[in-house]
């Protein structure tokens, strides 16, 4: 039997690009009727370059060689200069290519992967990879999708703080928000109470078709496009993770619990914990924006995310580019 293809989306942003910071100030100015306020919506460490996206495809070649075909999504007429276009399993989709006119230009990520089906000739099964997320071990495409063609969504969970939903939302981030909006209109649709998992900011597997099933449904078509339409994030969408929730009430999904491995100055409780959970942490995502205290529970996880904050100082930013210089020193076949 003919294995099934599985492609890998990127998004990427080149967020030091001159022309492109002008463009997101006028559009901010213009969206917002003010000056830009350098906050969640528009932080430069949503849109920083740190390198990351070469050393994601060094991972890529060196532990899922499986992968048919590698998109990625880019706009205002940026590729990153090392990257080897001729590689025919290569392909640079410009904004242009699979977003509404009428959405343009947008400085959204949730309203780019909202339209992700619009790839030309994207293979029905495909995992989404963010520029800072790793292949840390070779893993085969089991990993994201079973027997059965199901996808498997690794997820954390958090406690119900509140029984009040709204007041819930309220209190809540910016992401924290979006994701409950995700959970209260599947509740409002289906009934389920989702509200507690939360995705793990990880490598995450979709099923093409079913992203269009969701987008159509007539309870959710309305949100997908308000999504699609925000220049910036906001706090009243929803976002992909709506995608994963439909697919595991519709019976198309396996969710399994993320336990990454711990790291930090309380080395004794830290073992216990790695040891204790050490089946499933193995098999988990790791998730950092510092990689110096967690330098070895990173090398033992599956995948990484080294998720840039606005905290980050540039000594962290230098540190974090060195640590992956020295996992993926190999130059692979999508570099010049």
């Amino acid at each position: 039997m003919t294995p099934d293809k599985i492609d890998i989306v990127y998004l990427w942003v080149d967020g030091s690009d001159k022309k492109w910071q002008n463009e997101r100030d006028k559009w901010y100015k213009i969206v917002n009727k003010t000056k830009p306020v350098y906050d969640w919506a528009i932080g430069k460490e949503r849109f920083r370059d740190n390198g990351e996206l070469l050393y994601s495809l060094r991972s890529v070649a060196e532990c899922a060689n499986w992968v048919n075909h590698i998109y990625i999504i880019t706009g205002f007429n940026q590729i990153p200069k090392w990257l080897n276009t001729k590689n025919p399993r290569i392909t640079v989709i410009p904004h242009e290519q699979i977003i509404p006119h009428s959405a343009l230009p947008t400085f959204h990520s949730t309203a780019i992967e909202m339209c992700i089906p619009n790839i030309p000739n994207l293979s029905e099964k495909f995992i989404l990879m963010n520029d800072d997320t790793f292949f840390n071990k070779p893993l085969s495409p089991s990993f994201f999708f079973n027997r059965y063609g199901h996808t498997q969504v690794r997820f954390t969970t958090v406690k119900h703080r509140l029984k009040d939903i709204d007041k819930w939302i309220a209190e809540s981030n910016n992401y924290e928000k979006n994701i409950l909006h995700s959970a209260r209109l599947i509740e409002q649709i289906f009934g389920k109470d989702l509200y507690s998992y939360r995705p793990c900011h990880g490598i995450d597997p979709y099923l093409k078709s079913s992203m269009i099933e969701c987008a159509k449904h007539p309870e959710i078509q309305q949100q997908i496009h308000n999504a699609i339409h925000s220049k910036f994030r906001s706090d009243d969408l929803i976002q992909r993770w709506i995608f994963n929730l439909y697919d595991f009430v519709m019976g198309r999904a396996i969710f399994i619990r993320n336990r990454a491995f711990k790291a930090g100055r309380h080395k004794i409780i830290y073992f216990i914990y790695n040891l204790l959970h050490w089946n499933i942490a193995r098999h988990s995502n790791f998730y950092c924006s510092d990689v110096t205290p967690a330098h070895k529970a990173i090398l033992k996880s599956a995948t990484f995310c080294i998720n840039d904050s606005k905290n980050n100082s540039a000594k962290i930013l230098n540190k974090n580019k060195q640590f992956l210089k020295e996992r993926f020193p190999i130059k692979c076949e999508f570099e010049k």
